[in-house]
This record gives C-alpha cells, sequence and structure tokens, in this order.
C-alpha cells in the first residue's frame, strides 16, 4: 500500500517545489507576476490530481447496525452532520458523506450532540466514555469532541489504541499526518485521530486576515504577493502596521473602538509559536514524548523578542476582551489573527470588507514554509475500549474520513475561498491553502496540556501578552512536573 507521503503530500510538495522553481526563475519579474503566474500553474496541477479510494472490502455489510457518535456542539455548524439537505453547497456536502457511509457500510448513524459547554468545557465525554467502559453497554462507537478533553480521557486509558484495529489506516491521505504524531503517546499507540473525518481542522487552521481596502488605502505591498514570494515574516507585518492606530472615538487610549494594524485575543495568542513551524512536545528515541529541542533554541527567543517587539507597537492591539471579530468585520483591523472558520461566521458573511487570509509569517525569509497551527477548539475523535463491534467502529472512521475525504473537503475550500474572490484573487488564494492544509500544526504537548499539568500549552503565548521575556527560566522550573507526568501517564496505560 502506498504511504500517506506517497498518496496525496508528495503532490502538495510538489506544489511547493514549483512554487519555489517560478520564484527562483523569475528575476527578471516583479513580485505580482511571479506570484499570479505561479497561482495559475500550482491550480491546473492541483485541479489534476485524483481522490485515493479506501481499501474497505465492496462487501462489508453490517446489516442495518446502529453506529452511534458522540459528537460536540463545535463552533462550526454542520460538522458532523445535517437533518436535511437544503441544497447549500457544504450542507449538501456533509449530508451525501453521510448518506454513502451508511449505504456502503450497511448501518445508521446516530448523532448524539451534546450542548458545547458540557461536551468541551466539562466532563460530559469523561462520563460516557467511563460509564462504558465499566458497564459494557457498548453504546457509543465514537466519540467526537474538543481535542483537549478527548486527550485527558485518552491518557486516563479511556480509548482504544487505533493501531489494533481492522480497518483504520493511519498513512491514508485522509488523516493529518501531524495529528497523528500529535496524538501518539508511544510508538504504536495512538489514541485519537484528526484529518477529513470533519472540515472542524481546516476551520480551526490560525492565519491572518487582511483587510484589502487598508492595504490599498495605505499604499501597502499585496499580502497575497508577499506570501508566494517567501516574504512573509515577522518583521515584515511589523513595518506594515506601524502608524496605523488611530484614537477613532477621541477618548484618549485603545479602546474596541479604535483602527488598529494588528489585533489577536489572548486564547489566540499562543498559536504564535506552533504558527512558525516549531513543536513543544516531541518523541524520543523510545518514542516517548520529550521536551523538543525547539524549545531551547536560539530560533525559540528569537520568535519571542520579534513578537515582544511587535506588540510594542500602539497599534498592535491585545484584545483584552476576547474575541472581537467584529473589529475586523467593521473594517478597523487590517490583520487579524484568527482561525479560518471566521469565514463562515454572520458578522464577515455581512461584512462589506474585501478581505484575503495569509498564513501567519515564518521567522526569517530563508525558511521554506508557512505553517497553519490549530486552535484548541480542535475536534478529535477516538473510539471507547468497550465497543460494540470494533470491527464496526474501525470501519465508520475509515468510511468517514475517505468519504469526508472525497466528498466534503474539496467542496468546503471551494465554499470557503475561491467563490468570495475573483479569478486572480481565487488561484493565489487557493495556492496559499493548499500551503497551509500541507503544513497544518498539531503539537503532542498542546493537545494533551492537562495530563502534563499545563506545562506545555501556552508558555510562550502568555510571555508575549505580559510582556515578559523570562522564558528560559519559566520551562526550566517546571521540567521536573512534565517528567513526573510522562512517568504517570507510562504506568497508567502500560505501553508493552
Amino acid at each position: 500500500m502506498m504511504n500517506k507521503t506517497d498518496k496525496i503530500l508528495s503532490v502538495l510538495i510538489a506544489l511547493l517545489i514549483l512554487t519555489s522553481v517560478f520564484i527562483g526563475c523569475s528575476e527578471s519579474m516583479n513580485e505580482a507576476d511571479t506570484g499570479k503566474e505561479t497561482a495559475e500553474v500550482l491550480a491546473e496541477t492541483a485541479a489534476e490530481t485524483e481522490f485515493m479510494p479506501d481499501q474497505l472490502p465492496d462487501n462489508l455489510d453490517f446489516d442495518g447496525a446502529i453506529c452511534n457518535i458522540f459528537c460536540w456542539n463545535s463552533w462550526d455548524a454542520g460538522e458532523f452532520f445535517v437533518e436535511e439537505d437544503t441544497g447549500e453547497i457544504v450542507n449538501s456536502a456533509v449530508y451525501s458523506r453521510n448518506l454513502t457511509v451508511e449505504e456502503r457500510l450497511g448501518v445508521k448513524l446516530i448523532w448524539d450532540q451534546r450542548e458545547r459547554n458540557a461536551a468541551a468545557y466539562g466532563s460530559a465525554v469523561m462520563d460516557a466514555v467511563s460509564q462504558q467502559n465499566a458497564s459494557g453497554d457498548n453504546f457509543y462507537d465514537l466519540m467526537a469532541s474538543y481535542g483537549m478533553r478527548i486527550a485527558t480521557a485518552a491518557t486516563s486509558g479511556m480509548f482504544m489504541n487505533l493501531n489494533d484495529t481492522e480497518y483504520i489506516d493511519l498513512a491514508s491521505p485522509w488523516y493529518y499526518d501531524s495529528a497523528i504524531q500529535a496524538c501518539t503517546l508511544k510508538t504504536g499507540y495512538t489514541y485519537c485521530l484528526a484529518g477529513d473525518i470533519s472540515f472542524n481542522a481546516l476551520a480551526r487552521m490560525s492565519g491572518v486576515f487582511f483587510n484589502r481596502d487598508m492595504v490599498n488605502n495605505y499604499h501597502l505591498e499585496d499580502p497575497y504577493d508577499i506570501v508566494l514570494g517567501g516574504k512573509w515574516t515577522i518583521e515584515k507585518m511589523h513595518g506594515m502596521i506601524k502608524d496605523m492606530y488611530k484614537d477613532l472615538d477621541s477618548d484618549g487610549k485603545r479602546s474596541d473602538a479604535d483602527q488598529y494594524g494588528l489585533m489577536i485575543a489572548n486564547d489566540q495568542i499562543q498559536t504564535l509559536y506552533y504558527g512558525t513551524g516549531s513543536r513543544f512536545i516531541d518523541h524520543n528515541g523510545e518514542g516517548m514524548p520529550k521536551i523538543s529541542d525547539d524549545v531551547y533554541s536560539e530560533r525559540t527567543i528569537t520568535i519571542l523578542t520579534k513578537y515582544l517587539d511587535l506588540f510594542s507597537e500602539d497599534s498592535a492591539y491585545k484584545n483584552p476582551t476576547g474575541d472581537e471579530p467584529k473589529n475586523f468585520d467593521e473594517g478597523r483591523v487590517l490583520f487579524y489573527i484568527y482561525p479560518l472558520g471566521h469565514v463562515s461566521e454572520p458578522g464577515l458573511r455581512a461584512s462589506e470588507i474585501d478581505y484575503g487570509f495569509i498564513p501567519q509569517p515564518k521567522v526569517e525569509e530563508f525558511e521554506p514554509d508557512y505553517h497553519a497551527s490549530v486552535t484548541n477548539a480542535v475536534t478529535l475523535f477516538a473510539i471507547p475500549l468497550i465497543v460494540e463491534s470494533t470491527e464496526k467502529a474501525s470501519a465508520l472512521v475509515e468510511c468517514l474520513s475517505s468519504e469526508g475525504h472525497r466528498q466534503v473537503t474539496p467542496v468546503v475550500f471551494e465554499q470557503a475561498y475561491k467563490v468570495k474572490y475573483n479569478q486572480d484573487e481565487g488561484e493565489r488564494q487557493t495556492v496559499i491553502f493548499d500551503m497551509l492544509r500541507a503544513n497544518i500544526v498539531f503539537d503532542l504537548g498542546k493537545i494533551f496540556a492537562e495530563s502534563f499539568g499545563g506545562f506545555s500549552n501556552g508558555v510562550i503565548g502568555d510571555m508575549i501578552w505580559n510582556n515578559k521575556s523570562n522564558f528560559t527560566s519559566a520551562v526550566a522550573g517546571r521540567e521536573k512536573q512534565f517528567e513526573n507526568a510522562v512517568a504517570k501517564l507510562t504506568e497508567k496505560l502500560d505501553f508493552n
């Protein structure tokens, strides 16, 4: 069987190589022409890519069995199911995906959706799966909820090792490599996943929305061309936001009502570190969690220094009231760091501003890739330790994922991206989104932060938010806490 890189990431890597070729050969061309022609070639290449079929047996039939799925009411409407086909393109794709799964497997899907406060931030997931494992009632075949809550249940020994199932092929293109690595607590022990089983992972990719009207009014460089030219860095962003602050309400203080060059909320600021492609927790030679070499690197100190310098500007606003998309939607912010899913929210849909979406910046120009960190609200999927049929549960996961890969993800891309732009912008935006999807970042420490005592999630973000630079000492002071947490995790899960 072809591995995942051979199936699809090789295509995306090829696209990125083509990008480099065009950029490298265009010294006589201006950046706008380079970006446009690169986008045209890559879009044509991507359009010719065929989606791989799964390896589920054609005669697989569970004879009308019920598949019960626990899911949360996430930030992305229609992520799991829709009651009827309304004709709206994403709605129709999700509806069709679920019908296809029912027909292929001979099952009936029942989605038990819980309210967000209970399923995500409360104990509903833990309660449901622990009760099932203890009683053996075998109610749920699959659990889908707020990532950290799923991860915490996994470290409590409540979920099945997905590598031991009949039909889940974690090397398939419908699973994100980064997510699989981050959900693996020891080599061969993967307890949760993310990928094309839902479009939430795409929607929760953090990036930078930009206001096209402000770009034009201030005679700034085209953000698309900067990105495609490989020149979108923290320093570049810093230079573009200078002198953008305006006290619009004339109250003599910085507030939500004013104009800014950059805005971010506290719950998004942690993505700045992961958005550079950096990791906080990796695996050691034995496949166990370890503090990443990135953490104590000179590059990490550079990231912190550059962002502390950037946020010292009056025009860089760390919004103390939390997420306030309306500031951007109403045209008062040049750059807004926020998840991609905002394109589907009512405020931006109703907005009259002309906008685009680009990656978070690189640290240095010479770095080859842009990255997209997922936010805390990403959905993870897991199979309870005790289920009616491992065969049925694993076939359900593989079929939902592979059909999502073919039916839903391409439609979401088309709906959320290309139709919102003119032909030229749509082509460039599509190339940029392919780059981001190829370099989506899940971090083991971020996902399992609760199990590591909060050690790994948000340390650098907290430094930036609170204008502190004592990062090295702050991490060093908590290393023992992390080591103890890993020891307890190993004992609880009994890796053999």
